[in-house]
């Protein structure tokens, strides 16, 4: 499509909605941009089919479209508006160098752009690899203190969920540590609870 020119406040928006992957409801546009794309902006954005808008719950939903992409290509050679203001004509000093860089990356502003869907964690092969990294040979019991940090970020509830769902399994054994003066304020919190009783200790079969 040609390069639709617009008002700095439209202009404005379409790149903050570029910059936040091409996908955000007003209020995700008011924290980050301060603005929002409404009223007349947003009808004549959905007009010139450069944006998809719907609304969902008591706030509008937009989306660039195909062609929305193809004005943000065209705008990393565009200059800056008039009355820009100096933080905006930096911006536009800005885009021709992102531009290069993606041409010499072969990467389109959409791919770079777009945030990827994070792939789901498969928490019980997590939880094995972790085991085989601590324990000398199978079936060696192993603190579930030592086993979390080697988790990530993974949530406790869905870490102890599968914990939970694994002891069901013939090859894996969770129990408490049968001396419990040993363990410290670590290692007690690092415990699943099982059936009422706290499980600080995990063993797997090889396989």
């Amino acid at each position: 499509m040609a390069h639709t020119e617009f008002g700095t406040p439209e202009r404005a928006l379409l790149v903050a909605l570029m910059a936040l992957g091409g996908s955000a409801s007003n209020p995700e546009l008011r924290d980050a941009f301060g603005a929002a794309l409404d009223g007349a902006a947003r009808r004549r954005m959905n007009g010139l089919g450069l944006v998809a808008s719907e609304k969902r719950g008591r706030a509008y939903h937009h989306e660039l479209t195909e062609d929305g992409w193809a004005w943000c290509v065209a705008e990393l050679s565009a200059a800056a508006p008039p009355r820009a203001g100096s933080l905006g004509r930096a911006l536009y000093l800005l885009l021709p160098a992102l531009r290069d860089a993606l041409r010499r990356s072969g990467t389109s502003l959409g791919e770079f752009l777009v945030r990827a869907e994070p792939e789901p964690v498969d928490l019980e092969a997590g939880i094995r690899d972790a085991y085989r990294r601590l324990a000398r040979r199978p079936q060696d019991w192993v603190l579930l203190t030592a086993v979390r940090p080697l988790l990530g970020d993974a949530p406790r509830a869905e870490v102890d969920d599968v914990l939970r769902r694994m002891e069901r399994l013939p090859d894996v054994n969770l129990a408490p540590e049968a001396n419990q003066r040993t363990l410290t304020a670590a290692d007690r919190a690092a415990a699943v609870r099982v059936g009422g009783t706290d499980k600080h200790l995990l063993s797997i079969e090889a396989r």
